[in-house]
């Protein structure tokens, strides 16, 4: 009877010593959850989004947008667009998906650049595209718009989404 209540005890001591020990996993998104690097905020998120403002420089740069979102395991969307005040001569779209290694955001995946002629509007949206988890990742989109010679371009980051 002794020997039943003694590992009865131990086994109840063990159960809650593994719920404590299980509670106290960290990772390395626990570590940098909510820190800004190179301007983009570590989030939990599974979809974010930015939009880049016309400066008073700009004369054809209406704004450029950029968004990601994590549509299934380890796999990401990334959309853009690139809007003009009025029809220019050329405007485009580049996504680019970048991974934070070592405290530095790195190219993971270069999207295809969309580009159209005499228009004032392009978008991207590119899908499925694989990623490894363990990463905190980020999208950043090339905005760019030419009219009679002269460019204007911005570049709009997104914050970054941990994938696991």
């Amino acid at each position: 009877m002794k020997l039943m209540r003694k590992i009865r005890r131990l086994s109840i001591i063990l159960v809650m010593a593994s719920m404590i020990l299980g509670s106290m996993h960290v990772s390395a998104a626990d570590e940098l959850l909510g820190t800004v690097v190179d301007g983009s905020l570590l989030t939990e998120e599974t979809e974010v989004s930015t939009m880049v403002y016309p400066k008073a420089r700009w004369s054809y740069l209406s704004n450029g947008t950029g968004s990601m979102t994590v549509t299934g395991t380890r796999t990401i969307r990334l959309s853009g667009s690139t809007t003009a005040s009025q029809s220019v001569d050329v405007i485009y779209v580049n996504m680019y998906l970048q991974r934070l290694v070592n405290g530095t955001w790195c190219t993971y995946y270069v999207g295809t650049k969309i580009t159209k002629y005499d228009a004032y509007f392009v978008s991207s949206t590119e899908t499925g595209i694989s990623v490894e988890g363990g990463y905190y990742y980020r999208a950043i989109g090339s905005h760019v718009v030419s009219e009679n010679g002269k460019i204007e371009s911005a570049s709009s980051y997104t914050n970054g989404i941990w994938v696991d």
